[in-house]
């Protein structure tokens, strides 16, 4: 769904291919002085398919930014871990601070009469927030402050894309908009989604490359609710930390949050994105636990009041989230005035399984030629996002690529029809696995991951696809290849 919102920008990345390069330092070209069809990953060139990429400008600013503003630089710990105890970090001492901001009424609003949010349930949403760093997140707050645009950019399933409400003025980005509009007016605030990765980070870490352009200041991420039957549910921490690791690292140190919307926050061994936000201490706000404790309380009488049976959240469910971010951003801008907020932050050294897929991105057939195909034609229309993959237009068909890179996957187009293929993959002549394009349980076509090999070293592989010997469906459409 997609509105015509006003005054601050809006950008949805999910049908249309938006053409616009934001020089991503990746490419797919031809290697080995071989011939036309060789593909090799080389971080000198800067050239990537730019489906889906967002298409915005700069917004003008209507005062210039103290220098003060400017984030400081960041170090990075060793040891095992490295999360250094909070308790450690610097606090400016909490004296009043002088400020030229005007008093504004949304410090003191009635968020129980504006949305049904009660202190009861707020603290349920914010109980993650114990290992909270301020510092990124004032960061934020005072870009908008000054005055700057500041951009969102926000991963996850449905109900992370803000899908659900009734019309525009009922949704979250709109309300949130409305909220920074009075709050900050002259900051103009932008707000990108990510809806095709749905509930799959390592797709997402492919997809960030399309986002990364935009220099978010804030990434919202929600893949708390990895279906069992998605590919990444194995790793999903793994993708979910090189996702978060991918933000973080970036030159204008963005902040970033994780979010529980249609599932509540678990032990940290049990819960891959908590394991994630306690390691990198991030703020985690569950929706979930706060209309549980709504339920508890009696101030909804069902569940189906805030969130639909596809997990979008309902107009009303769109005020409460609204109004948990509003008040968590003005506790945030009350530390800031009062100078209570931490003045550094350590980014957690890890394992290098926490940078595996660096510098990872999508290819298609703009920049990438196949060695050999049968049976395979070039384009795949069928997949909205990403329209200049390849598709199967005979029994028997055969793809193969010649491919230089560290790590490997690929993108299927899934359907709910029995004409869908069963798909053998070979890499270097070895057998790796099958995946289906058929699956009856879903209810729209969507594209899905496969991760084919992961080795983190640089090399170059012949890879195949092919239809499995055997079978009758022949529907297979590759849109991409995901390629680190």
């Amino acid at each position: 769904m997609r509105y015509p919102f006003h005054s601050n920008k809006s950008i949805r990345l999910k049908v249309a291919p938006l053409l616009l390069s934001f020089g991503l330092a990746v490419s797919m070209t031809a290697c080995e002085g071989g011939g036309p069809g060789d593909a090799v990953w080389q971080p000198e060139t800067a050239k990537q398919s730019t489906i889906g990429v967002p298409k915005t400008t700069a917004a003008p600013t209507t005062q210039a930014a103290p220098a003060t503003t400017a984030p400081a630089p960041e170090t990075t710990v060793s040891g095992e871990t490295g999360v250094s105890d909070p308790s450690s970090e610097a606090v400016v001492p909490t004296t009043e601070e002088e400020t030229t901001e005007p008093y504004n009424e949304l410090d003191w609003i009635d968020y129980e009469v504006k949305s049904k949010l009660t202190e009861e349930m707020y603290e349920a949403a914010t109980k993650g927030l114990g290992t909270d760093n301020t510092f990124r997140m004032a960061n934020v707050i005072k870009k908008a402050r000054a005055g700057e645009p500041v951009t969102i950019v926000a991963f996850g399933g449905v109900a992370a894309a803000g899908e659900g409400a009734s019309k525009a003025e009922k949704s979250l980005d709109y309300l949130l908009r409305d909220y920074w509009k009075q709050t900050f007016p002259d900051s103009e605030l932008t707000i990108a989604r990510d809806v095709s990765s749905s509930d799959d980070p390592y797709y997402a870490i492919h997809r960030a490359a399309l986002f990364i352009g935009l220099k978010p200041d804030l990434v919202l991420i929600d893949y708390s609710n990895i279906s069992e039957k998605s590919p990444a549910a194995t790793n999903s921490t793994l993708y979910l930390e090189n996702l978060v690791r991918r933000f973080m690292e970036e030159e204008n140190q963005p902040a970033v949050m994780l979010f529980y919307i249609s599932t509540e926050a678990q032990a940290e061994d049990k819960d891959p994105q908590r394991t994630i936000g306690v390691r990198y201490r991030l703020p985690m706000i569950s929706f979930y636990d706060a209309i549980e404790t709504g339920l508890e309380e009696n101030v909804y009488t069902d569940r189906s009041s805030v969130t639909t049976d596809t997990n979008r959240l309902t107009d009303e469910g769109q005020k409460i989230f609204a109004a948990i971010l509003e008040r968590y951003f003005n506790n945030v801008r009350a530390s800031v005035r009062s100078n209570k907020t931490n003045t550094s932050y350590v980014l957690p050294n890890s394992s290098p399984e926490a940078s595996l897929y660096a510098g990872s991105h999508i290819a298609d057939n703009e920049t990438v030629r196949p060695s050999a195909k049968a049976g395979i034609a070039k384009g795949s229309p069928a997949s909205p996002d990403h329209p200049n993959g390849w598709s199967a237009n005979a029994p028997g068909f055969e793809i193969t690529f010649k491919i230089t890179c560290r790590n490997l996957g690929i993108l299927y187009r899934a359907v709910a029809d029995p004409a869908g293929a069963e798909v053998d993959v070979f890499v270097d002549g070895n057998y790796i696995k099958t995946f289906s394009c058929a699956d009856m349980s879903l209810t729209a076509p969507c594209d899905r991951s496969v991760e084919i090999f992961a080795t983190g070293v640089k090399g170059t592989h012949l890879v195949t696809l092919r239809q499995k010997a055997g079978t009758a469906g022949s529907f297979f459409v590759l849109p991409a290849l995901l390629v680190s």
